[in-house]
């Protein structure tokens, strides 16, 4: 029931109005946000969604537009400095813009979707529970329908982030019935690990691959669950791509923008505490389960090009910190 109304209220807030209720609202006053990086992946999802006829034809002038507001952009700008557009190049970006261009979410599987023959290929040996990495997670039919939701649905709504990535959340899109019920697979598969612990976010972020991933932190919760989706033959280099995990936790008394953004003063602390760092390496349908409260961070990667080779990783979190 949560994820049907989250998906109710999305589909309300994020619906392609009418030209006529767009051309008031921007006679209020609202005028678009944009990034380079961002219209590049709307302009590249279009080509997608045409290419596979997921939307009509029209779309074709909508991308002219969105390339021509890109092109506009001044050219000295990085990819992710994010501009507010004049009237008029609102007008030109039109009503589409960051909104439900196509909007299928996946339902719920009747059958289980985490893979019985899963593997685990390592973990940690410490008392208290580090970190685990588990291969073959999701049975492939499953692995395959987050993969198109995530190169088809146009709920790529988060683009501040200075390394390129885009994001979505589970209150903003990320909110498909097929993801409530990986969740709670994850719980009945490792009830010693998640316990009780509700699910408290989930997001995915899918990575502009000419720039970087996330930088060193911790979460805000207890138990992360992090994923990747993307086809193993998009990675350029094998033993890069995935997930770097210090064997220290973050300070009980640091506050969230300290352990989640101060990336000085995370890594003048590992320094001091000689912490010593894990290396997973990339690798599509591997699960990494850990203590959110270990820093962590993106691996440098090497991915194809195009855009059905974007790393895309999916994030549950559990509990709180």
């Amino acid at each position: 029931m949560l994820f049907n109304n989250k998906i109710k209220k999305f589909v309300s807030l994020n619906k392609i109005i009418s030209k006529e209720e767009f051309k008031k609202k921007i006679n209020d006053g609202f005028r678009h946000e944009v990034s380079k990086n961002k219209l590049k992946h709307d302009i590249e999802q279009i080509n997608y969604l045409l290419k596979n006829k997921l939307i009509s034809k029209k779309f074709i002038k909508v991308k002219e537009n969105y390339i021509k507001v890109c092109s506009a952009l001044p050219k000295e700008s990085e990819p992710t400095d994010i501009f507010t557009l004049s009237k008029n190049f609102t007008k030109k970006l039109g009503p589409t813009f960051n909104n439900l261009i196509y909007f299928q979410p996946p339902d719920v599987i009747e059958r289980t979707v985490i893979n019985k023959n899963k593997k685990i290929v390592a973990k940690s040996s410490d008392k208290i529970f580090k970190y685990m990495v588990i291969d073959n997670f999701l049975n492939k039919d499953v692995l395959n329908i987050l993969y198109k939701y995530c190169l088809s649905n146009s709920i790529w709504n988060e683009f501040d982030y200075k390394n390129g990535y885009i994001g979505s959340f589970i209150e903003n899109g990320f909110n498909a019935p097929l993801l409530l019920q990986i969740s709670e697979e994850i719980r009945f598969n490792f009830p010693k690990i998640i316990k009780k612990l509700p699910l408290t976010k989930a997001w995915a972020f899918k990575c502009n691959n000419q720039m970087k991933g996330i930088k060193i932190h911790a979460d805000f919760a207890a138990i992360n669950v992090n994923f990747w989706v993307t086809p193993d033959n998009a990675n350029l280099n094998k033993n890069s791509g995935g997930l770097l995990v210090w064997d220290k936790e973050a300070p009980k008394k640091w506050d969230f923008e300290k352990y989640n953004n101060n990336h000085l003063e995370i890594k003048k602390f590992l320094k001091k505490k000689k912490s010593k760092m894990k290396k997973i390496k990339y690798k599509s349908n591997r699960v990494i389960i850990f203590n959110s409260n270990l820093f962590h961070a993106s691996d440098n990667f090497n991915f194809k090009k195009n855009y059905e080779n974007r790393r895309i990783n999916m994030t549950f979190l559990y509990g709180k910190r």
